[in-house]
């Protein structure tokens, strides 16, 4: 009898455990607007030579990155870029957010993954208020852009009672950014976002394979470039 309770003790642990495996909730993510400033670098043909190859500097803007990945050269004014992230900074997605859907509709590139460091300034608070990270990061197919890769390395600021990224009024985590090479990127993108939160900084290297001019596929070295992550868009 006793045998028999045992296993009855276990198959019900057993059971509850499948029971809250499947009602498992997600991990929240955010949602941040995300300004961008990339100088590809990429080959072209010498007109003077043109068996001869030389190399050329292509300055992109976030909303760049929008347009190719949604298949247009014009400036889009509704799709934006952003950043998303869930709340234990295991999974990012560099995406476009439409402010007239309010939602995410196209992910340029996602995190395959995610190494950051958290730090508490106040010790009295629920937990750590901001966190440094790396992320690698694979480039989709989607529109004129044709796969590739990106690492992307900054900080985000954290809500110490969440745990999830979030925006503040004023930027004060500065101490590093000169060492690093952060830099606010300018809203080029839409001239009537005036939103002056900010929710980190961050750089990235990589390279992506775009569609050019003609119909074939060139290779965008993208040695280096800055983004800015702003106010939050959703929760």
């Amino acid at each position: 009898m006793m045998k028999a309770k045992r296993w009855i003790v276990i198959g019900t642990v057993a059971s509850a455990a499948a029971v809250l495996t499947a009602l498992a909730v997600p991990v929240a993510t955010r949602t941040f607007r995300t300004t961008a400033a990339v100088t590809a670098v990429l080959q072209i043909a010498d007109p003077l030579a043109p068996s001869t190859a030389l190399l050329a500097t292509l300055p992109l803007a976030g909303h760049d990155l929008v347009s190719y990945s949604l298949g247009t050269t014009n400036v889009l004014t509704n799709q934006v870029l952003a950043l998303e992230i869930n709340c234990d900074s295991s999974q990012a997605n560099i995406v476009v957010y439409d402010k007239a859907l309010h939602s995410n509709i196209l992910v340029i590139a996602t995190s395959t993954r995610i190494d950051a460091l958290t730090s508490q300034d106040d010790p009295t608070a629920a937990g750590p208020n901001r966190e440094r990270f790396v992320m690698q990061m694979g480039v989709n197919t989607n529109g004129f852009l044709i796969g590739g890769y990106v690492t992307v390395a900054g900080r985000v600021y954290l809500d110490p009672a969440t745990g999830c990224p979030r925006a503040l009024l004023k930027d004060t985590d500065k101490r590093w950014d000169k060492t690093f090479g952060e830099i606010v990127v300018k809203d080029l993108d839409d001239k009537t976002d005036k939103g002056k939160s900010i929710a980190g900084e961050a750089h990235l290297i990589g390279m992506v394979n775009s569609i050019v001019v003609g119909g074939s596929t060139n290779v965008f070295l993208l040695p280096f470039g800055h983004l800015t992550i702003k106010q939050q868009l959703l929760p």
